[in-house]
């Protein structure tokens, strides 16, 4: 029996319900998981009698608000939040693809117009790149539709025409949508900036900027991508301590750096004392797991694509923001094989690697010696035989685990400061 992703869709519409506070002016999105969305507002506000004001993205939209008893009001002032769904999330990214639902025109509208503006989706709605599953829908005019078709696949596109009920599909604004096929090599900014220079075209599908979080449910719940509280490196303080009295050569640019290996590799202190050496912030990448994945592991089953994705766009989306804000910072999580690695890297850009390296009979005893964690000693073998090491073009730090964690960061912090010119 296949999976549900209707119960996703409701886990992360009632998540996205729970942003919203008395006062506020909300846009109200338009599609499937939007919709219950709008449902589960509507609960809120009867149980809550929530006083808001509300402004759809579409007819059908507004109808369903209005059948709830949702007030609506005039798209007249900027709003507070705005709630919509997304036909793809780019991975590592929160560049999208929207208009399967023919609304993309009042739906940009609407988010640029909100102070915040998120969006919900269920996790097959994340791709590693735009145009991987949905077609990409370019609002044009009625009047030369066909030429305007033929503008669009000189670019390459092959545009067609959006039909419904055997008609072609109209939008609420008059228009036509002509649904494109993306290139795998077109840059999406320089396709947009391109798409609008065709007298034609209205808007696209391309939602670029301005989304400020997006909110992923599978089966089992939902997945909020917002930053997680920072693990506290309190037990390590007197390492730490020795690491700093040592005043170690830093590296000249704070660096973003993901410490990867199998479990009981030491990641965490490992990661934890760097962080704490090169004075950048720390996450714990098993942070990220949905309660989900960490229930599967748990019970000593093996996490699949499906179970990782949503828990590998949140790494990338973290060191993408260290990246934005040039703080640095050091993330630990086992991405233990390319294509993970790669993933991220399409999502947040260059880092540097660290691997910790180590014999099964020392990852095993350390695995058996620990308690709380919920990663059992079953699956150790499971993770080396998954394990690909990082190769030469990856340029890591490998670093191996028999040494104590003392000598490891003082090696990883010179080796940082030699390649950095530090």
């Amino acid at each position: 029996m296949g999976i549900d992703p209707e119960i996703g869709k409701r886990a992360v519409a009632r998540e996205a319900a729970g942003l919203v506070a008395a006062g506020m002016r909300v846009g109200l999105g338009t599609g499937t998981t939007a919709a219950h969305f709008i449902d589960a507002l509507a609960a809120r506000v009867r149980a809550e009698a929530l006083d808001i004001a509300c402004v759809a993205t579409s007819e059908q939209t507004a109808a369903q608000a209005e059948a709830l008893g949702l007030r609506l009001a005039p798209f007249d002032a900027a709003l507070d939040l705005a709630v919509d769904g997304a036909d793809e999330i780019e991975f590592g990214t929160l560049r999208l693809i929207k208009g399967a639902g023919g609304a993309l025109l009042r739906e940009k509208l609407v988010a640029q117009s909100a102070r915040r503006f998120i969006v919900i989706a269920d996790r097959r709605k994340l791709v590693s790149r735009l145009g991987t599953r949905a077609r990409l829908p370019v609002e044009i005019v009625q009047h030369g539709a066909e030429r305007t078709c033929a503008r669009l696949a000189e670019l390459g596109l092959a545009p067609a025409l959006r039909i419904a009920a055997g008609t072609r599909f109209i939008t609420d604004g008059g228009h036509h949508i002509a649904d494109c096929t993306l290139p795998a090599d077109i840059a999406p900014e320089a396709l947009d900036s391109g798409l609008r220079t065709i007298a034609g075209v209205v808007e696209t599908g391309f939602f670029l900027s301005g989304c400020a979080a997006a909110i992923i449910g599978d089966e089992h719940g939902a997945i909020r991508n917002f930053d997680g509280d920072p693990v506290s490196s309190a037990g390590l303080a007197p390492v730490a301590a020795m690491l700093r009295r040592l005043d170690l050569p830093k590296p000249v640019a704070p660096p973003r750096l993901a410490v990867m290996g199998v479990s009981a590799s030491g990641k965490s202190t490992i990661g934890l004392l760097l962080a704490d050496a090169l004075g950048v912030p720390f996450c714990d990448g098993d942070d990220l797991h949905p309660q989900a994945n960490r229930a599967k592991m748990h019970a000593g089953k093996q996490l699949d694509d499906e179970d990782r994705m949503p828990w590998l766009h949140r790494i990338a989306m973290r060191l993408a923001e260290w990246r934005r804000t040039g703080t640095g910072g050091v993330i630990v999580s086992s991405l233990l094989t390319r294509r993970y690695r790669d993933l991220v890297r399409g999502g947040a850009g260059p880092f540097t690697l660290v691997h910790l390296d180590g014999s099964r009979e020392l990852l095993a005893a350390r695995i058996a010696a620990r308690r709380g964690h919920f990663m059992p000693a079953s699956l150790l073998d499971s993770q080396l035989a998954t394990l690909e090491p990082p190769a030469a073009d990856e340029d890591p730090i490998v670093m191996n685990i028999d040494a104590p964690p003392f000598s490891i960061v003082r090696r990883i912090v010179a080796e940082l400061a030699r390649r950095q010119g530090g």
